[in-house]
C-alpha cells in the first residue's frame, strides 16, 4: 500500500468557495416549487414499491397506471436499438413520480455503476451527519460536483460505510452496495430506489440539502447538459473510460469478469447518469447506465437516450 493510503485523510473544513464564484451551471440552473416538490416526499414507498414490481423487461418495458404514447415508446426504443447495434450495453429504468408510472430497460443486468454511488453517499452521509457539511463542506462539494475520487475517497474514511448501509435498509437494497466504495456489478432498480431517499432529502427542507444546488452541477451529466437553462435537474453521472493504473492499483477495485472482453481500451467502462428532473408537469427520475467509455472526446451516447426519456414523460397525462 502507497504511503498515501496509509495517512487518515485530512479533515476539509467547510465549503471555501463563495456561491458568488460558483460556475455558471449553479448560477442559471433554474428555480423549480420546492412546496410542490416535499409532496412527492410521502409517496416514495409506493414508488419502490412500483420499481420492485417491474415485469421483466429483456424488451422495453412499460409500469404503473399508464402507457405512454406509441410515438414516445417508439422514439425511445430507437435510441436503445442504436446503443445495440453498436455492440452495448444499456441499462435504464425511469419514473413519473405524478403519473406513477413509467419505463424500464435491463434494470436488474448487473452494470458498472461507477461513480453515481457518490450522490447516494453524500445524501446518506449528511442525513447521518448534519454536521459534515461544516467538517468537510469541501470534500461533499468536490465530491458532487467534480466527481473527485480523492474526496469521496476521504469521505468514506472518515464516517465509514453505516451511512449508506441505513439508506440501503431503508429502500429495500442489498447492503453490500455499500460494501466497495465503487460497486460495480449493481443495478439500475436499486440505484433509482436509492435516489428515491436522495428526493426526500433534497427537498426535506433542512439546512444540509441545500447542498442540492451542487447536484445541478455534477460534471459529465447528459441530463444537465441537455436540460440547462430549460427546467432544473440534479444529477450524478458516473464514466469510466477503462482499466487504468488508478483502478489497477486501488487495492479495492472489484472488476467482474463479465465487465472484461480482452480490450484493453474497453474493460470496464461506462458512461452513466442518474437523477431528477424537475419538469412541466412534475419531477421524475432516471437512471441510465451503458458500457461506453467516457466520452471525453466523443459526443455522450447518453444524450440521445436522455431526450427519448423526457418525450415518454411528455406522454403520461397531466394529473
Amino acid at each position: 500500500m502507497s504511503e498515501s493510503k496509509q495517512k487518515k485523510p485530512i479533515f476539509s473544513g467547510p465549503v471555501s468557495i463563495p456561491i458568488s464564484d460558483e460556475s455558471a451551471a449553479i448560477q442559471a440552473a433554474p428555480a423549480y416549487d420546492a412546496e410542490a416538490a416535499k409532496r412527492y416526499i410521502a409517496a416514495m414507498p409506493r414508488v419502490r414499491a412500483l420499481i420492485d414490481g417491474i415485469p421483466k423487461d429483456d424488451a422495453l418495458t412499460c409500469f404503473g397506471k399508464f402507457i405512454p404514447s406509441a410515438e414516445a415508446l417508439g422514439r425511445l426504443d430507437a435510441e436503445i436499438q442504436k446503443i445495440l447495434d453498436d455492440h452495448h450495453k444499456v441499462s435504464l429504468v425511469m419514473v413519473d413520480l405524478s403519473a406513477q408510472s413509467g419505463v424500464a430497460f435491463h434494470s436488474t443486468v448487473p452494470m458498472c455503476t461507477q461513480s453515481t454511488v457518490k450522490a447516494i453517499y453524500v445524501g446518506s452521509l449528511l442525513t447521518a451527519h448534519p454536521q459534515a457539511f461544516g467538517e468537510n463542506g469541501q470534500y461533499i462539494r468536490d465530491t458532487v460536483v467534480l466527481s473527485s475520487n480523492e474526496a469521496y475517497e476521504s469521505l468514506r474514511e472518515i464516517y465509514g460505510k453505516a451511512p449508506i448501509q441505513a439508506w440501503c435498509r431503508e429502500t429495500g437494497v442489498d447492503e453490500t452496495f455499500a460494501d466497495l466504495p465503487y460497486p460495480r456489478d449493481k443495478n439500475a432498480r436499486d440505484m433509482l430506489k436509492l435516489w428515491t431517499r436522495l428526493y426526500c432529502f433534497l427537498n426535506d427542507g433542512s439546512d444540509a440539502a441545500n447542498a442540492g444546488r451542487y447536484f445541478a452541477d455534477s460534471a459529465m451529466s447528459a441530463a444537465k447538459n441537455c436540460f440547462r437553462g430549460r427546467f432544473p435537474v440534479q444529477t450524478k453521472a458516473g464514466w469510466e473510460n477503462g482499466i487504468g493504473d488508478d483502478v489497477e492499483d486501488y487495492e479495492h477495485a472489484v472488476i467482474p469478469a463479465r465487465f472484461t472482453d480482452g480490450d484493453p481500451l474497453n474493460d470496464e467502462c461506462a458512461t452513466n447518469d442518474t437523477g431528477v428532473v424537475y419538469a412541466e408537469k412534475g419531477p421524475y427520475l432516471f437512471v441510465i447506465y451503458s458500457d461506453y467509455p467516457c466520452p471525453y472526446s466523443t459526443p455522450n451516447h447518453l444524450y440521445g437516450l436522455t431526450e427519448a426519456l423526457h418525450t415518454v414523460y411528455l406522454s403520461y397525462p397531466t394529473l
